[in-house]
C-alpha cells in the first residue's frame, strides 16, 4: 500500500494544472489542432498539385492530344490540375471534426464534354468531384502519397506543438 500526503497549496496547484491540461485538450485537441491538420494537408495536396512537371503515367496519344485540344491550354500547361477540383479543396467540419481534401457532396460545375469534342461537343451534367477524383487518384495519385507524406511530418509537427501547450499548462 501506498501512502501519500499532499499539502494543501500543492493540492490547489495540482488540481488547477489539471483543470488547465483539459481545457487545452478539450479546445485545443478537439477542434483547433484537427482544423490545423486539415488546413495542413489540403495545403500540401495543393503545394503538391502544383509542383507537379509533367503527369505521370503520360497520358495515352488520344486524350494527350484532346487535351492540347480542348484543355487549359497555357495554363501553365494544358495537364495541370484546376477547375473545379482544385477550387473544392479546402479544409471542411465533417461530423465532430475536420477533414482536408475535397469538400464531401461537392458537383463540378457541368458543361464538360465527356466525349471529345472538346467545346463544340454534348455537355455533361455535373458530376461529382469525388468521382472522378477517385478515377483520377488510381491512375494519377496525389492524395495517396500526400496523406503519407503529411502522416510522417506534419501530423508529428502538430503533435509536438500539442505537447508544449500541454507542457506549459503544468506549471
Amino acid at each position: 500500500m501506498i501512502k501519500l500526503e499532499v499539502k494543501e497549496s500543492d493540492k490547489k496547484r495540482l488540481f488547477n494544472a489539471l483543470a488547465r491540461i483539459r481545457q487545452t485538450i478539450e479546445t485545443q485537441g478537439k477542434d483547433t489542432m484537427q482544423f490545423k491538420c486539415a488546413v495542413d494537408y489540403y495545403q500540401l495536396v495543393m503545394e503538391n498539385i502544383q509542383k507537379r512537371t509533367h503527369p505521370s503515367p503520360p497520358y495515352s496519344k488520344r486524350y494527350r492530344n484532346w487535351k492540347y485540344e480542348y484543355g487549359w491550354v497555357g495554363y501553365p500547361s494544358p495537364w495541370k490540375l484546376r477547375g473545379d477540383l482544385v477550387k473544392s479543396l479546402g479544409a471542411h467540419r465533417f461530423g465532430d471534426g475536420y477533414l482536408g481534401g475535397v469538400q464531401p457532396g461537392a458537383m463540378d460545375s457541368g458543361g464538360k464534354s465527356w466525349f471529345g469534342k472538346g467545346k463544340s461537343g454534348p455537355k455533361g451534367p455535373p458530376k461529382s468531384i469525388e468521382m472522378y477524383g477517385r478515377v483520377e487518384e488510381h491512375r494519377r495519385p496525389v492524395f495517396e502519397p500526400t496523406m503519407k507524406e503529411y502522416a510522417k511530418d506534419g501530423w508529428q509537427k502538430r503533435g509536438e506543438e500539442m505537447k508544449k501547450r500541454i507542457k506549459a499548462d503544468w506549471r
